[in-house]
């Protein structure tokens, strides 16, 4: 899980173990660290049209995504 913060440290790495498509519920193999924010709507209509979301990505490789630093926002 990528960090929903200024902290670019404050990620998770755990593994979706199940997800259920009617409640919208994954199960992960651990405890996070970290607080992750999420919201089942948008939030583009109170920030100025910036969706504060965090996202959850399938790695099933290797991939590399690289940010780029605008305004101290991270990536």
């Amino acid at each position: 899980m990528l960090p929903t913060s200024y902290k670019p440290t404050a990620y998770d790495d755990v593994i979706v173990v199940s997800y259920d498509t009617v409640t919208g519920v994954a199960t992960i193999n651990k405890e996070v660290n970290f607080y992750h924010f999420g919201a089942d709507k948008s939030t583009g209509d109170e920030y100025n049209g910036v969706d504060m979301r965090g996202e959850v990505i399938l790695l099933t490789r290797n991939l590399r995504i690289i940010g780029e630093d605008v305004e101290g926002w991270g990536c």
